[in-house]
């Protein structure tokens, strides 16, 4: 890809990057189950035109653009609103990860104050956390403290008291999980965080508003929120099902005395005196104001609608896929998310004959708490879609049935010959292992059956070194592709 030499007119610039769409997942479909969440066109619109009015403005100095500063504390403000907390204060992050990164720096530096003699760090994440959380450690160098489950997927509120050690800096838990869209025991192991005068963090990224404003409808949900004695700092993204524009996640702090220790001074360079609440500096106010444009577009009477009809179609889906044969939803979600397996199919063969219908699910490997699994986080968009797709899912099973496709995890010789490749990545390795999976020029085979089920049976260490290599060729320019 060379630089161009001479710039085109906006007709042309435009032309090209639709050109590039062409090839994208087709969301206003509302066949996908991650990823994008749709708000309407007439929300679209709202959002896109008031995160185009703050494109170029820049929150790094709040007294440059006193507009943003002022959108961000009311968009705050009306957060800790739905979550209880009187008392509560936080900022717009750049999204769910960014806020738990956040979380756990925030925890960390606060130790570092109260418990100086701390030569290592831990936090404890139960398995229902995000991915996000152990980015953080990695960034923040902190050890992850796994506990186990209950039966029904949630935290195991016992094992985290007894993870608990003098170098423990946090406890974590979700509301709900991403995987099961299960509430984890979040007054039980507020009780406990209590007890050891322990900060907890709740996660709510990605239900902390449907829970919200499902309660402020009448509706009977878990309690997760800062009216649970305990919890002291929460994410919640309104990106998600807030429906603004991507990169708006919000992190609060039960108080001040809590949040000070997020933020990041600098007086010892030679600019400008830097403070910075997040961890980026210079960023778009877009996403500042596209959330508080649709908080006000959609209001407390159009949330509680969105969550009711949200979960009501969460509903009929759980229904509907438990009365499909040799299919099962894990758990009891108590959300907009859900996950199913089955006993006798390859849930993978079943992912690739899905795709042939037209929809995106999303695939979750194995681990020691739970089978293969498809996942769907359920939107605003899948309200008039539920038989469409639970009449596609029960032909995609009576195909995979109809073919032969029993539950299998790829065949010994090739689980073998990839695990031997993987060990030793050299370039003549690489594009070895990427011919044997389908894998080549940063291109994804139209079946990932094989893979997904080859990568379910290699070692941890194994499938990540793969992952890691195939990525880091993925995102390098190639003429080819």
């Amino acid at each position: 890809m060379k630089f161009p030499t001479k710039g085109l007119p906006k007709e042309e610039v435009l032309a090209k990057i639709k050109k590039k769409k062409e090839h994208d997942f087709d969301w206003k479909s509302g066949k996908i189950f991650c990823s994008v969440y749709d708000g309407g066109e007439e929300a679209q619109e709202v959002v896109k035109e008031a995160y185009s009015y703050y494109l170029t403005e820049n929150p790094v100095d709040p007294t440059l653009f006193p507009s943003l500063r002022d959108m961000e504390t009311e968009v705050v403000a009306m957060s800790a609103e739905i979550l209880r907390g009187d008392e509560a204060v936080g900022s717009l992050t750049t999204g769910g990860t960014e806020s738990i990164l956040l979380a756990i720096k925030t925890a960390k530096n606060r130790a570092k104050v109260l418990k100086p003699h701390l030569k290592e760090f831990e936090v404890i994440l139960p398995y229902t956390v995000h991915s996000a959380f152990f980015k953080a450690c990695d960034y923040f160098d902190v050890k992850p403290v796994i506990t186990k489950l209950t039966g029904d997927y949630k935290a195991d509120a016992n094992a985290i008291k007894e993870a608990i050690t003098d170098n423990t800096i946090l406890i974590t838990a979700s509301a709900p999980s991403y995987v099961f869209g299960v509430v984890d025991p979040i007054e039980e192991i507020g009780k406990i965080a209590e007890e050891h005068d322990l900060p907890f963090h709740v996660d709510a990224c990605i239900g902390g508003i449907v829970l919200s404003f499902a309660r402020l409808g009448g509706e009977k949900v878990p309690d997760f929120d800062f009216s649970i004695p305990g919890v002291t700092s929460i994410s919640m993204d309104w990106h998600k099902y807030g429906y603004a524009a991507k990169g708006c996640s919000v992190l609060l702090h039960k108080n001040k005395e809590y949040r000070r220790f997020q933020f990041f001074v600098c007086t010892e360079w030679s600019g400008y005196t830097l403070v910075n609440s997040t961890i980026l500096s210079t960023k778009s106010g877009g996403p500042i104001a596209g959330c508080w444009a649709a908080i006000h577009h959609f209001g407390m009477e159009g949330y509680i609608q969105l969550s009711k009809d949200q979960l009501e179609t969460t509903r009929r889906f759980i229904e509907g896929i438990n009365a499909i044969e040799d299919l099962e939803v894990m758990g009891k979600p108590e959300s907009s998310l859900l996950s199913f397996t089955s006993d006798k199919l390859s849930i993978y063969d079943l992912m690739d004959e899905m795709v042939e219908r037209g929809w995106h699910l999303q695939f979750q490997l194995s681990n020691e708490y739970s089978k293969s699994n498809l996942h769907l986080t359920v939107a605003r968009a899948h309200k008039d879609l539920v038989d469409d797709l639970l009449k596609d899912l029960s032909e995609a099973v009576a195909k995979v049935k109809k073919k032969g496709f029993l539950k299998k995890a790829g065949t010994k010789a090739t689980v073998k010959t990839v695990s031997a490749l993987a060990k030793n990545m050299s370039p003549e390795n690489f594009e070895k292992l990427g011919k044997l999976l389908g894998f080549s020029n940063g291109k994804v085979p139209d079946k990932l059956a094989l893979v997904n089920e080859i990568m379910d049976v290699l070692p941890e260490e194994t499938v990540k070194n793969t992952l890691l290599e195939y990525f880091n060729d993925f995102y390098t320019y190639s003429e080819e592709r």
